[in-house]
């Protein structure tokens, strides 16, 4: 078995907060995109996608959803990190800089993007190779942070099934931006363009099933740390380690009795043959002269 590490009840609820952030990203990725990859070939989603509510509320749904999400997974890495106790011990940590690099990208898409579509208008075409490159840069990030927590916290928590989603994860998010960017800047009006016509109809649905399977993958392994953490299958507070070992209280020395004191003496030796004792008291000298 691998090792464990003892956490206390910042990253139980930490790690809780990120399982429904994870839940919550692979909910909102089939309600909303099943439709459009998948709505030719399942008639009744093609004809939900074009009815007037769904072209209302899909807009706001693609704001509101992902930056929901986006706050519910920062608040259980903070509590997560907050259990961890911050540190300046830079070396060799890869985790936080992950964390800090996918806070600040997610930042930078949120907000350029809410500035574009309401200063600039509809600027799809430009604006959507940067946006999918950012998201790849936050995919990425999330991943990197993902499994180093996941080593740190359990090490012997399907590391193996960590690093699979983060490579999943990773090649999803990048088959994405590299089609955005082909559209954005290289995709041809003719309609014999290959790359629109015959590898993007292939490409979009499986990224987009390998982004939901990462997904549930990385819920799979957070879900399994949450069971073998101590305060989790407690439920409730761990009790804390000292910082010094208690000294061991010796037990008290009982007294003796006489009985078992005159018992427990050692048996004089036995006196030689032929030697005789003259005196009686214990205070006359034995000997031939007396």
């Amino acid at each position: 078995m691998g090792q464990r590490v003892s956490a206390n009840p910042a990253t139980a609820s930490g790690v809780r907060w990120l399982l429904l952030s994870l839940a919550l990203a692979a909910v909102a990725d089939l309600v909303m995109d099943v439709p459009s990859y998948f709505g030719p070939a399942l008639p009744r989603l093609q004809a939900l996608s074009a009815t007037a509510s769904y072209q209302v509320y899909a807009p706001i749904l693609s704001v509101v959803v992902p930056t929901g999400v986006g706050l519910i997974g920062f608040a259980g890495v903070l509590r997560i990190e907050r259990g961890r106790g911050w540190t300046r011990e830079w070396k060799g940590e890869r985790a936080r800089p992950a964390f800090f690099v996918a806070a600040a990208a997610a930042a930078f898409l949120f907000g350029s993007g809410l500035v574009v579509e309401l200063v600039y208008g509809s600027m799809e075409t430009v604006w959507n190779p940067i946006r999918m490159t950012v998201r790849f840069v936050v995919v990425l990030a999330v991943g990197v942070y993902l499994l180093e927590t996941a080593a740190r916290i359990d090490a012997g928590s399907r590391i193996g099934l960590a690093k699979t989603m983060l490579v999943v994860g990773t090649f999803a998010a990048a088959v994405r931006m590299l089609i955005a960017i082909y559209n954005g800047f290289f995709a041809s009006e003719s309609p014999v363009d290959f790359v629109s016509s015959q590898l993007e109809p292939v490409l979009s649905p499986a990224a987009f099933l390998f982004a939901v399977v990462s997904l549930f993958g990385w819920f799979a392994v957070y879900y399994r740390i949450l069971g073998r953490l101590p305060s989790a299958r407690a439920g409730g507070r761990p009790q804390p380690r000292l910082p010094f070992s208690p000294p061991l209280q010796a037990s008290p020395v009982r007294p003796e009795p006489a009985s078992a004191r005159a018992t427990s003496r050692l048996p004089r030796p036995a006196r030689p043959p032929g030697s005789t004792r003259t005196a009686t008291g214990p205070d006359l000298p034995e000997g031939p002269g007396r």
